[in-house]
């Protein structure tokens, strides 16, 4: 009997790794696939990859994704801190008031606004704010991503904020502290790390949207754009047009801003995963 609970054990430690493998198999094959064919490409292209203009179809180099990256940059600056500030207030008003008409609102438009397609909202984006202004812009992207992350950032704040336990709410009001106090001055510090991991994730999700910028940003590629009312690049939406295209040195380019972007992607799930790990309260 021994030996056949022994026996039942080895086939289901065996049955869950090889599940396992199956299940990783691809994204790792996909990490790999986009390293090996992207990381040759920047070696290839040395720094000029992260300071020139990308190439024409002709061109006989591989040239750069500064206008991409620049883009990029400009976008998640505006994005980011607008996802986490409203992100933050929202799970706030919730947690400390949940049955307030108000919260309730909040909360059903916010995890509503996760199933709408990233698509439809670049289209209302665009006609609300690109129409009007009779151009594409930064600020039209930054608009339209903030609006897709935001969902996730809210869900990541009130679920951190909810984890901590009810003791120190009620200890911090015990000696005499404003619910304000007591949201700014304990329960935030507590939930410092999982807030910090919700908000790189987002960073994530806001670098590597592609949908929201279709009809927002306009895919200025002769040029690096400062402005927040002018055309920009996105690497997202560079990689997208140009692993469509017929031109293999567009392909190549795509490539290179593939593995880039995915290096960017596992540095912050890197650092997330060390946050998490390190959450005690």
């Amino acid at each position: 009997m021994y030996s056949g609970r022994r026996l039942k054990e080895a086939l289901f430690t065996v049955t869950i790794i090889t599940l396992s493998v199956a299940a990783i198999a691809p994204v790792l094959h996909i990490v790999y696939t986009v390293l090996v064919n992207g990381v040759s490409v920047i070696v290839k292209a040395g720094l000029r990859f992260f300071t020139d203009l990308p190439p024409t179809p002709g061109s006989a180099e591989v040239g750069g994704i500064a206008p991409a990256i620049a883009g990029t940059i400009l976008i998640t600056a505006i994005a980011f801190p607008l996802s986490v500030v409203l992100g933050l207030f929202s799970a706030i008003l919730t947690t400390e008031f949940p049955k307030n008409p108000l919260s309730l609102l909040v909360d059903t438009i916010a995890r509503s606004l996760a199933s709408v397609p990233t698509i439809a909202i670049s289209m209302v984006i665009y006609t609300v704010i690109v129409v009007p202004m009779r151009s594409f812009s930064a600020l039209a992207s930054a608009l339209a991503l903030t609006i897709v992350a935001l969902p996730y950032t809210y869900t990541y704040f009130s679920a951190a904020l909810r984890s901590v336990p009810a003791m120190y709410r009620e200890a911090a009001f015990s000696l005499g502290m404003s619910r304000w106090d007591t949201v700014t001055r304990v329960l935030i510090p507590i939930s410092r790390r999982i807030i910090a991991a919700g908000a790189l994730t987002t960073l994530a999700r806001i670098m590597g949207e592609t949908a929201a910028l279709l009809f927002t940003a306009g895919r200025f590629r002769g040029g690096v754009a400062i402005s927040l009312t002018a055309p920009v690049d996105a690497i997202p939406l560079l990689i997208f047009d140009y692993i469509l295209s017929p031109y293999e040195i567009w392909h190549e380019v795509a490539w290179g801003a593939s593995a880039l972007l995915l290096l960017s992607y596992l540095a912050i799930f890197m650092s997330v995963k060390l946050m998490v790990k390190e959450v005690k309260l």
